[in-house]
């Protein structure tokens, strides 16, 4: 039996600070995690760079213009669901251009800024890992074996 190499579909995610706050948007009619809170973001298509799709997603999904060297790669989550796995690579940036509003109206219904020390409950289980881990670069989550 050949071994199958594996295909991991990637993420890029973006913690927007403010002061002591961070832009979170809830998933709205998607069919994942509806109803949650999560990081603006998507997935990294093929041939694109980790930055460049940050870039590109941060305009479709928010509406804002972000510098490339505005992105500070803070954690890599390397997350099991269901039978497969994603690697999400989470940036922080600090400096935007533009009004942060939701631009995807059929996937989001709400942006909001909130306190680092008062984050909501309903906050998609993965990303809630992060932030306990805001020291660790590598953020494994869902694997048994851990």
């Amino acid at each position: 039996m050949k071994d199958e190499r594996n295909t991991i579909p990637m993420t890029a995610l973006l913690m927007l600070i403010k002061g002591n706050k961070i832009l979170l948007l809830r998933r709205f009619n998607t069919g994942y995690e509806d109803g949650k809170y999560c990081f603006p973001g998507g997935h990294i298509e093929k041939g694109e760079s980790i930055h460049k799709a940050m870039i590109r997603e941060s305009k479709e999904e928010i509406g804002i213009d972000i510098d490339d060297k505005a992105l500070k790669l803070v954690h890599i989550c390397n997350r099991k669901v269901g039978d497969n796995a994603y690697v999400d690579f989470i940036f922080e940036c600090k400096e935007w251009k533009g009004e942060v509003t939701i631009i995807e109206k059929d996937k989001s219904d709400e942006l909001r800024w909130f306190d680092l020390d008062n984050l909501p409950d309903n906050v998609i289980p993965f990303m809630k890992e992060v932030f306990k881990n805001t020291k660790k670069m590598y953020i494994p989550y869902g694997w048994e074996e851990l």
